[in-house]
């Protein structure tokens, strides 16, 4: 009796073993799509009081396409590829210049959240949001 008690137990462990699904923790995060920034917090001097927007295409693949506009004047356009891992997004310009440091990524409630891997530390909500034509075909 035993002996079937434990095999019972031990079929029930397996089983409830299997039947776990994945934790939302354990989700890879999936950034891909077209973000525009709705806060930031910093304490850069060089962004200082200048009203700052910034829409980022994040691509399957790896590649990003970045529209910034700092102040009054036009968009400027930054392309080039990004890595997430874990929850650590990285990424190169095109010329090959790195990014000026990582960022810890976060999704909830549809806002993507980066926080620099800086000091003092940036930051950055994001939410979907379509990149306006007028954003890209102004662009320099």
């Amino acid at each position: 009796m035993k002996r079937l008690s434990a095999i019972c137990l031990s079929v029930a462990m397996v089983l409830g073993l299997f039947s776990c699904s994945k934790s939302k923790e354990d989700k890879p995060l999936d950034i891909t799509g077209d973000w525009n920034i709705t806060s930031i917090t910093t304490r850069s001097a060089t962004i200082g009081s200048q009203t700052v927007d910034v829409y980022i295409s994040f691509m399957e693949g790896g590649a990003f396409t970045l529209y910034q506009k700092t102040g009054g004047g036009r968009y400027q356009k930054f392309e080039g590829t990004w890595t997430l891992t874990g929850s650590l997004l990285g990424g190169k310009y095109s010329d090959g210049a790195s990014w000026a440091t990582t960022y810890n990524v976060s999704l909830e409630d549809g806002l993507l959240t980066l926080e620099s891997n800086t000091d003092p530390v940036e930051v950055s909500v994001y939410k979907k949001a379509s990149i306006p034509q007028s954003v890209i075909s102004d662009a320099i």
